[in-house]
């Protein structure tokens, strides 16, 4: 196991993406200890901040099944769960998340409902309750309502608006919709209070607002500050310093850890430093990453000069809130639906610029001339629709309109065994010639860069 869990992690160029790793174990070791303490747990969907700041305030531990399917996968110990889930009736064409979860728990569920013995970080704990999302998917909607075959403990699926690029633009339609998610979200909190016989400290909310608000800005600026020559930050390391903004914006560590982060790229912009050596070639990559082969990435730097410059919308921090909205908004509650809405909608701006038919394509046009790409990797996953069912219109996109080729590699966010990496690396060999040819293009046409 030891040499397998060597190959799947990926070398990182930056030292404050070496000590990320805290945040992961330390998620779950909160939750441990607030299980032994009889303190709740939930087991949360990620919600872009909708639910997971009500649940803090509330004084709920969470833990996130999906970040656990990408730790399974990126030991390479996913296997069992999986095999597990396919054994209980769960299709292979499934979310992987979805399916290391289920395995997970039917093997909890036969262990007197604790972890199995040779869990990854000793798994995660039995849940007081679970907090669902409708965003982005069908499986994430049902999936949590699947797990009630091993779990009966209460469940809230959060909702939000999902609003099409030319109804956004409706008269009233977004503040109709921030509307719709603050009362939502006020069922939310009196759910909470019922389920745990006690009452929101409000107070407590808004500094979690407040400091997650903080946080989430300071990572938007590291962001803008990746689009410098040669690439100061690369997918390898974005991935690990993603998790303490995603996960967990409201804790103090994190802000002072995307300080640290700030700091280190800032100095590498400051003076030339490249995150790879021999940077040749800026792609982007979308959408979601193989957990399990991060490595491929080193593989591409190292025989390619490729530096990924850009990659995975949904993991990055938000636009930020406009600063004339934070001062009128005194609601904590309205704060997070501005929040939550804000980034599903925060390209819409370019996909009706473009007469994109959704905002999918969005990041990654602004993406390529803001980061200069050369070209971008799509990775369709048979287990993930949402994530695949536009990949193939964005790569066309790129192309036509904006002379930015695509290759298309196919794999999984959890299942190695659908992962071909000699053919991967055999098709980005043959895809560099494309890039050299697409640079061309783009300087004939004009284009500035």
């Amino acid at each position: 196991m030891g040499t397998k869990e060597k190959q799947a992690r990926s070398a990182k160029s930056m030292e404050t993406a070496r000590k990320a790793g805290y945040f992961g174990k330390k998620m779950l070791k909160k939750a441990h200890l607030a299980h032994r303490e009889g303190r709740p747990v939930g087991w949360s969907m990620v919600s872009w901040y909708e639910g997971e700041l009500i649940a803090e305030a509330m004084g709920i531990e969470l833990v996130f099944p999906e970040n656990y399917g990408a730790l399974c996968a990126a030991l390479r110990r996913a296997e069992p769960y999986l095999e597990r889930s396919g054994s209980e009736g769960f299709p292979a064409t499934l979310c992987g998340y979805a399916r290391n979860c289920f395995g997970f728990a039917s093997m909890m569920a036969e262990n007197n409902m604790e972890p199995p013995e040779d869990a990854p970080a000793g798994g995660m704990p039995k849940p007081t309750l679970m907090i669902g999302s409708g965003a982005l998917c069908d499986g994430r909607f049902k999936w949590f309502e699947a797990m009630r075959r091993y779990l009966d403990v209460p469940l809230w699926t959060l909702e939000r608006p999902q609003t099409g690029i030319q109804e956004f633009y409706l008269p009233e339609h977004k503040e109709s919709a921030v509307r719709m998610i603050t009362s939502h979200l006020r069922e939310f909190v009196s759910f909470l209070e019922n389920i745990l016989g006690q009452k929101m400290d409000w107070d407590r909310l808004v500094e979690i607002v407040d400091r997650t608000l903080k946080t989430l800005s300071l990572a938007y600026q590291v962001d803008l500050l990746r689009k410098a020559v040669p690439a100061p930050m690369v997918a390898q390391d974005f991935y690990a310093i993603m998790i303490p903004h995603l996960y967990l914006p409201y804790d103090p560590e994190a802000y002072a850890f995307y300080q640290e982060v700030y700091a280190e790229v800032k100095h590498r912009v400051d003076h030339g430093i490249g995150a790879i050596p021999n940077e040749q070639y800026r792609m982007m990559f979308a959408e979601l990453p193989p957990w399990h082969s991060l490595s491929f990435f080193d593989k591409l730097a190292e025989n390619f000069g490729i530096a990924f410059v850009y990659e995975s919308w949904g993991y990055h921090a938000p636009v930020p809130i406009p600063e004339e909205q934070l001062v009128r908004v005194k609601d904590p509650l309205e704060l997070i639906a501005r929040l939550t809405y804000g980034k599903f909608t925060e390209y819409y701006g370019i996909a009706r610029k473009y007469d994109f038919s959704t905002s999918r394509t969005s990041p990654y046009a602004m993406a390529a001339s803001e980061y200069r790409a050369d070209g971008i990797m799509c990775h369709p996953l048979i287990s993930c629709r949402p994530a695949t069912y536009e990949l193939l219109s964005t790569k066309n996109i790129l192309e036509q309109q904006f002379k930015v080729p695509g290759v298309i590699i196919e794999g999984d966010i959890v299942d190695l065994r659908v992962f071909n990496e000699e053919e991967a690396l055999s098709r980005i060999e043959a895809f560099v010639e494309t890039m050299d040819d697409y640079r061309w293009q783009r300087k004939a046409t004009g284009m500035s860069w």
